[in-house]
């Protein structure tokens, strides 16, 4: 299984006031709020972490076949803030027991993260990349269109013969032909920028 998430942080900083009463208590555990005072730049640990957990939550989301919102309780691993591993981090879910692992390209404009579950022998295409109009129907043609292209030429198949759809739950799933397949996708965009997962055996 696989998820991702990407935040723009310009956008973030302008959108999201984390440092409001409270907002750090209703989504960190107590040893990420640490991580996040102590760090040198702290808008990209909120939003490192912040990626992170919502990575797996699309993930616990297509297993359970449910929508939820409950961020503390995919709580990240100590010992990974002790090292200062913040592009890669063990993420453990408390209420069901699953471990994550998560991946994340962290530059100066945005960050994008990929948690991985029970992943062994899957071949992983991650991707993000920059989109000039950040209004959202642009965000969401051009995400899909990168994805479909990625696929078709690693799987020669026609682009046009493919297609991303959600269902009730708003997980997206692929169809070849109007044919669901079992490679699993996770797509993200916010602001100018886009990212994708693709797992495949």
């Amino acid at each position: 299984m696989v998820g991702n998430d990407i935040v723009d942080l310009q956008l973030a900083r302008k959108e999201s006031n984390w440092q409001r009463p409270r907002f750090l208590e209703k989504i960190f555990t107590e040893e990420e709020r640490h991580f996040i005072h102590t760090a040198n730049d702290k808008d990209a640990a909120v939003w490192l972490l912040w990626s992170g957990k919502e990575s797996v939550y699309k993930i616990i989301a297509r297993l359970e076949k449910r929508r939820f919102f409950a961020p503390k309780k995919i709580a990240f691993c100590t010992d990974d803030f002790s090292r200062r591993r913040v592009d890669d981090l063990t993420a453990k879910v408390v209420s069901t027991g699953y471990t994550f692992s998560t991946k994340s390209v962290v530059t100066d404009t945005h960050i994008h993260t990929v948690a991985q579950l029970d992943n062994i022998n899957k071949k992983l295409i991650k991707n993000n990349f920059y989109i000039k109009k950040n209004n959202y129907p642009t965000q969401h043609k051009t995400t899909r269109q990168h994805l479909l292209k990625n696929y078709a030429k690693m799987t020669n198949l026609a682009v046009a013969d493919l297609r991303i759809q959600k269902d009730e739950n708003q997980i997206p799933y692929l169809y070849h032909q109007n044919e669901k397949q079992s490679t699993v996708i996770s797509i993200s965009h916010h602001g100018n920028y886009g990212g994708y997962a693709i797992l495949t055996v």
